[in-house]
């Protein structure tokens, strides 16, 4: 077998950096030559190892810099580095990736050390050590002395490769080494090394951490946000929640019914919260802060409503019958689209980059430049939400979505569907007897024609653009979005018409 189909296999024999020709081959030839310093085989003499080989680790985030440190457009299925590219002979905390002899041009840059939070405690607390101590011996004795290595300047001989890492600490301090608290303290201008005032006592201290790391369910101090006290009118519901005052206290009402959780807040006010971080995107410790709870009870609170809110909310985005939609559909399709069922879009959502790889390509949009999910949204004439998809990943293609989505089987014969370019569905619909209508090619044309500009122009004025959700996602909500989607479709549809009559602006 020769040495390219070696390397498509992978067995791991040899290092994957460029131009580097070490190999498990040599390694075996050198344990078998003999040492001339030791006049014995290299495989039983105390002469160091010249090369190792390490894996290439499984971690994503470490293995995208070994790919890339390594820059090879194939690479075999066992990743092998020899320890000539390390900077430190291996892989480290500090240097984790090849950076030495790569076989390019490249500039060797060393990891930074990892700093210490208690550097300055550590360092007064060893400088109040050997002041109190007084004993010229326990100071020398932290020296070259405590170290288990003898050197000898007359003969010059120094020992072979061997060193003690365990170094002798003095025996016994004769001096206490109880300290008081003073002894850790920095008097200065900053409000940081102040002294703890009397309101900041131990059981404050214990009632907070318990709060934040056990999740305690009770109040912490300076909490003022409440449903009683916060939503008066209908415009602070508006601000806040998105729906009327009407609307948010009837919802309130309904989950009092139907409440399987046990959490100390008043169900308006974890409505609230839930609402709140729907409709302004706030994080979980502004949430908590504003209705004094601990960070990890907001963010337990609101993943635990989202799939309930959805199954309550779930019959509000139901798909209208036909008659309905006939006597709800505006004046300006009636004149050209009188036929329109429902109006579909593919609305995107950013979401963070996801570490996993093939998660990282699967929601890669390249209409957006970002990663994004992606989820069929379909509309009434009059601005009623009827149907709703599952999100995808932001690669599918618009037919892709509504092929696999469902939508299909609520259509019925003699209904039209308006939709966007990349909507290339006719084949679809053909066969249910749907029309779809969508604006005009300019493909293998030099131009439109009078009649596809005039379309193009119709369908442009009448057409809604859907966005149900502008923020980015977190990966960590991305297992309740299809919840998420369900409840803000449902909560639209609570607000009022989406579009008017010019009659109806007149009366206002």
């Amino acid at each position: 077998m020769d040495s390219a189909e070696s390397y498509k296999k992978g067995g791991g024999n040899s290092c994957a950096v460029n131009s580097c020709t070490n190999n498990r081959r040599k390694l075996q030839m050198w344990k078998k030559s003999m040492c001339e310093l030791h006049n014995e085989l290299h495989n039983d003499c105390p002469c160091l190892i010249p090369y190792k080989f390490h894996l290439m680790p499984s971690d994503e985030l470490t293995k995208l810099e070994w790919i890339k440190a390594i820059n090879r457009k194939t690479l075999p299925k066992h990743v092998y580095v020899c320890s000539e590219h390390f900077l430190d002979g291996a892989p480290s905390k500090r240097n984790p990736f090849p950076k030495l002899k790569l076989g390019y041009d490249s500039k060797v840059t060393p990891g930074r050390r990892k700093l210490a939070r208690c550097e300055t405690a550590v360092k007064k607390l060893k400088l109040s050590y050997e002041n109190d101590s007084g004993d010229d011996n326990v100071s020398d004795s932290t020296g070259f002395e405590a170290l288990d290595i003898s050197v000898n300047n007359d003969n010059e001989t120094y020992p072979e490769a061997t060193c003690s890492f365990n170094v002798a600490y003095p025996e016994t301090v004769t001096k206490s080494t109880q300290y008081d608290e003073t002894d850790f303290l920095i008097y200065d201008d900053h409000p940081y090394s102040e002294k703890w005032s009397d309101m900041q006592t131990t059981s404050t201290q214990t009632k907070l951490l318990l709060t934040e790391e056990k999740g305690v369910q009770s109040k912490i101090e300076g909490g003022t946000m409440s449903a009683n006290t916060n939503i008066v009118t209908d415009s602070d519901a508006l601000l806040y929640t998105g729906v009327t005052k009407e609307v948010f206290f009837t919802l309130v009402e309904l989950l009092r019914e139907d409440n399987q959780f046990n959490f100390q807040l008043d169900i308006a006010d974890q409505l609230l919260l839930v609402l709140m971080r729907l409709k302004l995107h706030l994080i979980f410790d502004d949430l908590g802060r504003r209705f004094g709870i601990s960070k990890s009870l907001a963010c337990k609170l609101f993943n635990s409503w989202m799939p309930a809110l959805a199954e309550q909310l779930k019959g509000l985005v139901v798909w209208l019958p036909r008659e309905t939609i006939r006597a709800c559909i505006p004046e300006s399709f009636r004149e050209n689209y009188p036929r329109t069922t429902v109006i579909i879009d593919c609305a995107e959502t950013f979401i963070q980059r996801p570490t996993n790889l093939k998660s990282r390509s699967e929601t890669y949009s390249n209409y957006k430049s970002h990663n994004t999910a992606k989820y069929l949204v379909g509309i009434a004439p009059h601005g009623h939400i009827m149907f709703i998809s599952r999100a995808f990943g932001g690669r599918a293609s618009d037919k892709f979505i509504v092929e696999k989505s469902g939508f299909c089987q609520y259509l019925l014969p003699g209904d039209e569907v308006m939709a966007d370019r990349g909507f290339t569905i006719d084949n679809l619909l053909f066969p249910l007897r749907v029309k779809l209508n969508i604006p005009a090619f300019t493909k293998c044309k030099p131009q439109l024609s009078n009649e596809d500009l005039t379309t193009t122009r119709r369908i442009a004025r009448v057409r809604i653009h859907v966005k149900i959700l502008s923020s980015t996602v977190p990966v960590s909500s991305l297992k309740n979005f299809d919840d998420i989607l369900l409840v803000c479709s449902a909560l639209v549809n609570l607000r009022s018409d989406l579009i008017r009559e010019p009659d109806e602006f007149a009366e206002i």
